[in-house]
């Protein structure tokens, strides 16, 4: 036989009650960050290159490479960017090794400036829309370290929270980062990538 006492009808409507205010809390937590897990979410939320210009971030021409190789690749759905050097204005910004030379935030600012180049060779591949990228799948970064040092995962996320900020959920990838004796030009850093694009 059902309760239907007064106890009984109160704890059911104590219980409704609170049913609704966890739905409601979960309607109102969720859904903002729907979008971040979609693969519209780039479009979902704006322009790449608005988010940039909002950033005060503007992108460089396409870097020449330094050697006999391109830019940039694309193949099945795929955008292999060559391995960027942290050039600015046509300098190499904070040359050098890390440490001695170079500090572990300064590595960071330099990681920043190859990510924003792999940016600028991305838009080439996507001729010229960002927002066909689906997502950053990799991030191979090197880094020019003194004997002794072990801090090249510090360094490399410089790259990797530019990635992130800019690109969101979609942003968030796979990575090497790893020491090497030395690298051209100088430089203190050097980052590759693979994205995943329409």
């Amino acid at each position: 036989m059902a309760d239907t006492s007064p106890h009984s009808t109160a704890k059911k409507t104590s219980r409704r009650a609170f049913l609704d205010r966890v739905c409601k809390g979960m309607a109102l937590s969720v859904v903002p960050f729907l979008p971040a897990v979609t693969s519209s979410s780039l479009h979902a939320q704006g322009s790449i290159e608005a988010r940039l210009t909002a950033m005060g971030i503007t992108l460089p021409p396409v870097p020449t490479p330094a050697a006999n190789y391109v830019p940039y690749l694309t193949e099945n759905g795929f955008a292999y960017i060559a391995g960027q050097l942290p050039f600015l204005d046509g300098e190499i910004v904070y040359p050098g090794k890390v440490p001695a030379d170079v500090s572990i935030e300064q590595g960071q600012e330099a990681a920043k400036q190859c990510a924003i180049n792999i940016i600028a060779a991305l838009k080439g591949a996507c001729e010229g829309d960002l927002n066909r990228v689906r997502r950053c799948m990799r991030l191979e970064g090197f880094v020019a370290s003194n004997n002794g040092f072990n801090g090249q995962s510090a360094v490399v996320n410089g790259a990797s929270n530019f990635i992130a900020e800019v690109f969101g959920e979609a942003g968030r990838h796979t990575r090497v980062a790893v020491g090497v004796n030395e690298l051209p030009l100088n430089a203190c850093i050097e980052v590759s990538a693979v994205f995943a694009i329409d």
